[in-house]
């Protein structure tokens, strides 16, 4: 990770566009459970993570998708950049012998604990693409401060040696791990946003008539109710190219449908530098009836 930050970090604050900046969020950072995500907005890169992957000039193109687009296209959706809860967990402290016991209270140990380390994920963000949503299916105005389910997200991570099963290729058992880590990150998300829209009085339109009842959309609507918790139903993972380290990686995760009020279904993949899929996978996860 780079020594000197300082300027990279004031870039990387800037990738919130005007209108979040204008409309600072402050219930945004409250710690709402498992796998959380909250906005950078007013939050300082005190790690350097945004930094990190905006040094890293393919990994800079998601994350500021405006730079270098010809005068006059299209502008492109908001980019809002947040990070995972496990990220800011507070680090256990080590023993006298130097080796680590991890807190049985805290919530994601392996990746707030285990796999937060320089040698095995040195830095890893999450960021989404804000819907336009200006209008409701029937043509009345939505709330300005609504927000609507998120499809799809993506995340980049940093990938150490310390994940290495061969020299130079990371253990195929991490590979899972990292995509169910990121495939659930939709859910949570989605219920952040629900949280917000309740408090801002925002309600949420119907589906188009058009859509899938069971569909994508309907999946990333229905996610905001998930209440109890959820779990990993199943993960088929396909390993199509090794997984290089030390590199970062991009990780993609999206909705495909979902089957009653609390199977959703989701699939991603982990892509390299050249867009190339290293690994796919699609999942289940099941919303809980009772917290475990």
């Amino acid at each position: 990770m780079p020594q000197d930050t300082q300027n990279l970090s004031q870039d990387a604050a800037s990738t919130q566009t005007a209108s979040s900046t204008a409309r600072p969020a402050p219930h945004d950072n409250e710690d709402l459970g498992l796998c959380d995500v909250y906005h950078l907005h007013g939050r300082p890169d005190s790690a350097g993570e945004v930094a990190y992957f905006m040094s890293v000039p393919w990994c800079r193109a998601h994350l500021k998708p405006a730079e270098g687009r010809p005068p006059g296209s299209a502008a492109p959706l908001e980019v809002r950049i947040v990070q995972p809860g496990s990220r800011r967990k507070g680090r256990p402290v080590p023993n006298a012998d130097g080796s680590i016991t991890s807190s049985t209270k805290t919530l994601d140990n392996a990746f707030s604990t285990t796999l937060h380390t320089l040698d095995t994920i040195g830095a890893f963000i999450v960021f989404y693409e804000e819907p336009r949503l200006l209008l409701a299916p029937s043509g009345s105005s939505v709330h300005p401060e609504y927000r609507a389910p998120i499809l799809e997200l993506k995340a980049l991570m940093r990938l150490g040696p310390g994940l290495n099963g061969h020299m130079g290729v990371s253990h195929g058992g991490i590979v899972a791990t990292i995509l169910d880590e990121v495939l659930g990150l939709l859910i949570p998300l989605n219920r952040r946003r629900a949280k917000h829209n309740k408090r801002v009085g925002a309600t949420a339109p119907p589906l188009p008539a058009s859509a899938d009842p069971a569909g994508p959309e309907a999946a990333a609507a229905a996610s905001a109710d998930v209440d109890k918790g959820f779990v990993t139903g199943y993960l088929n993972t396909t390993y199509v190219r090794p997984v290089r380290t030390p590199a970062p990686v991009l990780v993609t995760a999206r909705y495909t449908r979902m089957e009653g009020t609390r199977k959703f279904y989701v699939e991603g993949a982990i892509w390299d530098d050249k867009s190339q899929v290293l690994a796919k996978a699609d999942c289940v996860f099941i919303a809980l009836k009772e917290r475990l």
